[in-house]
């Protein structure tokens, strides 16, 4: 796949660049600009914008994305299971290990409206970063492996949620004055370094053998021994 390795190539160019930036600027120049002007905004509200944030937590994240990998296992997609499990393991990981390193701060109350609370460095957004990976493989499943889905109307259902929540999670949080626009660029931009190669993975990776049935061994019947054929006399 050449052109999922280019793609792959640059974003994971352009999120660390923009990292870079974020560790040196507490805000970039348009930030500022644009959180008050989508403050001002009447969409999305602050209760739709409660429930968005709520669903994406990272908690919830896992909690929902380790429920979908057994589900897949279950259902023999091993493979889809397998790059899904692998990406929840990597997911807090990194989160955590950016967040860490880049170490910016938060919108301060005196630039912006805070709407909400948080408990950890600003850049990239978690809220943004996890569903990314999450929803992304979502909508991976619903359009490349149709099959695995077993009902149309379940497969668009999945669709239009995740799509939802993808479309408005980075504005939520900027809606919020949790996060500046940057910090929910950067969300996306490392949850889609994610998730690229977990899809990679589930497309080339070798199949896995299916289990055993658990049942009763066939038990070998003992062929007779010519010797013990005794003509009568």
């Amino acid at each position: 796949m050449p052109w999922l390795i280019l793609a792959w190539a640059a974003l994971l160019a352009g999120a660390v660049a923009l990292s870079i930036l974020a560790a040196r600027e507490p805000r970039l120049p348009a930030d500022l600009s644009i959180t008050r002007e989508m403050q001002g905004w009447p969409f999305p509200g602050l209760a739709l914008s409660d429930v968005v944030r709520a669903v994406t937590t990272t908690e919830v994240v896992l909690g929902v994305g380790a429920a979908l990998a057994a589900g897949l296992w279950l259902a023999g997609a091993r493979r889809q299971a397998l790059a899904l499990a692998v990406g929840l393991v990597a997911l807090p990981l990194l989160q955590y290990g950016l967040k860490e390193l880049v170490d910016r701060p938060r919108p301060s109350p005196d630039l912006v409206e805070l709407r909400a609370g948080f408990s950890s460095p600003s850049f990239p957004s978690g809220h943004v970063m996890s569903p990314t990976l999450l929803y992304g493989f979502v909508l991976y499943l619903c359009f490349c492996r149709r099959r695995l889905v077993p009902l149309k109307v379940l497969a668009l259902a999945a669709a239009l949620w995740s799509a939802a929540v993808l479309v408005l999670t980075g504005p939520v949080n900027v809606f919020l004055g949790v996060h500046w626009p940057s910090d929910a660029l950067g969300g996306y931009a490392w949850g889609l370094v994610l998730l690229l190669p977990l899809i990679g993975l589930a497309e080339v990776a070798p199949s896995l053998p299916r289990l055993p049935k658990l049942g009763r061994a066939p038990v070998a019947r003992k062929s007779p021994h010519r010797g013990d054929d005794h003509e009568p006399s």
